[in-house]
């Protein structure tokens, strides 16, 4: 029997091929962005002759390895008989430099396609031409011409599958071991609580014969255990299936991680990844990602194959601990070590935005074909919001002033020119609208031109003199480049909007602003091939259903009961007291006196969930007074050791009391796992409605005019 592999000529040329270092300064986000920009650009320029985006797909037989070779060659190109492949690669950097640092990396990849078409259409020779634009500067290119005989290109592309044959049978024992393991996995408790059986059910089939499920499960069911496992399940014999463990907070990821663990502990072998956030996981804080700032990022592609062989001999699990310590012994990127080791991990355990987000998503996986991947999304109700956050956009003229006054005295005549181009469009747009949010109908092509030039200006600063770049203008720069990106995905489902502030020194800003992200959503989850959206509150279901990408006719849903009985639940309600806005401050001390009633009944760990951090300081001085009570408050900003330390005051058995103050709405709010006695009370104070605002009145608005109930899906619902 065969063993079948499925990859990518990116995937294969990449892992063997790719050579040097990360530096950010060549191969950064924007420049990526523009970089397809001016693929699309170039390829519309060429004649009848020439054919875009070429798929391609090969089996190739070697030994007992069956690999099925995909891929998208750049351009085709038919001179009478003979055929050229055509490879675009473009660049801040100088061309000469760029292709003789990357020529293997590059011609591998050409000679992959070559070979390709050339079985494809039966041709005996076939060329290639690498073709190198610059960006920012106007029809500089470079072309690299070659010819191949066609076996000559197949005993090529055959090494390359005989050098990764050589990593992969690693792969194949890790699967096999797997597989045989989840035939054998139990659920790893002695038996279902209340709803879990029906979750796991549902979740299975869902993960088995496509599709997605909404599902509504209160605190208490266990919720984690009861999708990842079925999830799990489904993996046997899915050699190309990942599950991506999606969720809003570390606490999240936490919980699935420790979930994993306990499946370990029952005989389960796989390995599963936390991918951490770049800032907290970086060993070189505030420098640039490039050999001459960061000595972690020098060499980094010459030490990562073996690097990621030994790691998945070594380990099963890639936590923050372990990848830090792989990393250091290692003198490489944690960072994009996580990224590359998750392509050989089962279970990737990460933030949203890593599959949503149209900046930051990891391209590795859905710019591929996704369709074997699996998806739960933890907290589902949470991603309404960041989705809207992730897919809008906004210039603020503060942050540019911190960018150009960062640069004072800098001697760059095109960076120059462009902040006073930049600068001139933020004073014309103040004389333009009055002091306040100001829907712009249309936006001039010449901001977009504008804020164009200054990205080059930046690009060419930042590859050729990047000592000279600066926090500021790296952040506005970022900004810049999220908000030409947000505008390519303009529809009527944006609204564009100026906001300027009143006083001697006015604030502008220019935003485009989300009102409704779920067709974005959408065509994410429809990539997958089943997807889990779950959380304590998804009521009402059609609305949840309707903004996080679902399709009500189509879709299932499952609402589940509370596994507690009634009489578990004590439920207190002082009615008679206002929590309105303009009567807050008479209820400071009639609300705490309610407090401790409620709390001097029993020794034991409490929350009091305040409306805001006013309210919280206003209400504190009426509590701290009794010692009997060790008061603790959330506190703005708090880092991830802050809030960890914060819920480690909450402890098993506790001999004195102890009061949590926290935000409705914010980091304690939901998704933290206090236990047992670890959390036997909570006072909520008011109902948690989201302050009137300009951006939810225009959603409110937006879904009046499509016949739903505006108002609720702006303030109410959320």
């Amino acid at each position: 029997m065969s063993i079948e592999i499925k990859l990518s000529v990116h995937q294969l040329v990449d892992f063997l091929l790719r050579k040097g270092d990360i530096d950010t300064r060549v191969f950064f986000t924007t420049a990526m962005i523009e970089g397809s920009r001016i693929h699309a650009s170039y390829q519309a320029k060429q004649g009848n002759e020439y054919i875009s985006e070429y798929p391609l797909r090969e089996k190739i037989i070697i030994g007992e390895y069956e690999f099925t070779l995909e891929g998208r060659a750049d351009g085709i190109i038919k001179s009478g008989d003979y055929y050229i492949v055509d490879e675009i690669k473009s660049t801040v950097a100088p061309l000469v430099e760029f292709r003789k640092e990357q020529i293997d990396w590059h011609l591998g990849q050409a000679k992959c396609y070559a070979y390709m078409f050339a079985k494809e259409q039966h041709l005996e020779r076939i060329g290639i031409r690498l073709t190198y634009i610059k960006q920012g500067v106007k029809d500089e290119k470079l072309l690299d011409s070659y010819d191949f005989d066609f076996k000559e290109l197949e005993t090529y592309v055959k090494n390359l599958l005989v050098q990764y044959i050589d990593f992969y049978q690693i792969i194949v024992r890790k699967e096999s071991r797997r597989n045989e393991t989840i035939k054998n996995l139990s659920f790893p408790f002695e038996k279902y609580r209340k709803g879990q059986r029906e979750l796991a059910k549902y979740a299975y089939a869902v993960a088995k014969n496509k599709g997605k499920l909404f599902v509504e499960a209160p605190t208490g069911i266990g919720k984690t255990v009861s999708t990842i496992y079925p999830f799990i399940k489904a993996l046997e014999n899915n050699k190309d299936g990942k599950i991506f463990y999606l969720t809003a907070k570390n606490s999240g990821k936490e919980a699935a991680y420790q979930t994993i663990q306990i499946l370990k502990s029952q005989g389960l072998s796989l390995h599963e990844i936390i991918i951490i956030a770049k800032d907290k996981i970086c060993f070189s804080k505030g420098k640039g990602c490039n050999p001459d700032e960061c000595p972690f990022a020098k060499g980094y592609y010459n030490k990562i194959q073996n690097v990621i062989r030994n790691s998945l001999l070594e380990y099963h699990n890639f936590n923050l601990e372990t990848l830090t310590k792989i990393a250091r012994e290692n003198e490489i990127c944690p960072f994009e070590l996580e990224l590359d080791l998750s392509l050989f991990c089962d279970v990737i355990i990460c933030d949203y935005n890593y599959m949503f987000d149209p900046l930051v998503y990891m391209k590795r996986y859905f710019d591929a074909d996704a369709s074997q991947h699996l998806a739960l999304i933890d907290e589902a109700h949470n991603l309404i919001d960041r989705s809207r956050d992730m897919y809008s956009a906004a210039l603020f003229d503060k942050k540019f002033k911190e960018a150009k006054k960062s640069l004072k005295g800098l001697e760059h005549k095109k960076v120059n020119s462009a902040l006073r181009r930049v600068n001139k469009m933020f004073l014309d747009l103040k004389k333009q609208y009055p002091p306040q949010e100001t829907i712009v109908e249309y936006l001039d092509e010449k901001i977009f031109r504008t804020l164009n030039a200054f990205t080059i200006a930046v690009q060419d600063l930042n590859k050729n003199e990047n000592k000279l770049m600066t926090p500021e203008l790296l952040d506005f720069f970022l900004d810049v480049n999220k908000f030409l990106k947000i505008a390519e995905l303009y529809s009527d489902k944006y609204i564009s909007y100026l906001k300027l502030t009143k006083g001697k020194k006015p604030q502008i800003s220019l935003h485009l602003s989300c009102l409704d992200a779920s067709k974005f959503l959408a065509r994410r989850l429809d990539q997958v091939k089943g997807s889990v959206l779950f959380s304590a509150t998804l009521s009402p279901i059609d609305y949840y259903i309707n903004l996080l990408g679902g399709d009500l006719n189509k879709d299932a849903y499952l609402i589940l009961k509370s596994p507690f009985k009634n009489e578990q639940l004590l439920l207190l309600v002082a009615p008679k007291v206002s929590t309105k806005y303009l009567k807050r401050a008479e209820s400071y001390e009639e609300i705490a006196r309610y407090s401790k009633t409620f709390i001097s009944h029993k020794v034991g760990n409490y929350m009091i969930y305040d409306p805001s951090y006013e309210y919280e300081e206003k209400i504190y001085p009426f509590l701290s007074e009794d010692k009997n009570y060790q008061l603790i408050l959330q506190r703005k900003e708090m880092d991830d050791e802050e809030k960890e330390n914060f819920i480690k005051q909450f402890v098993p058995n506790p001999k004195k009391t102890t009061i949590g103050f926290a935000i409705i709405g914010g980091s304690f709010a939901e998704g933290i796992d206090l236990v047992e006695d670890r959390l036997i009370g909570a006072v909520i104070i008011g109902v948690g409605l989201p302050k009137i605002n300009f951006e939810s009145d225009q959603i409110a608005k937006h879904f009046n005019e499509r016949g739903l109930p505006g108002k609720d899906y702006a303030y109410t619902y959320p």
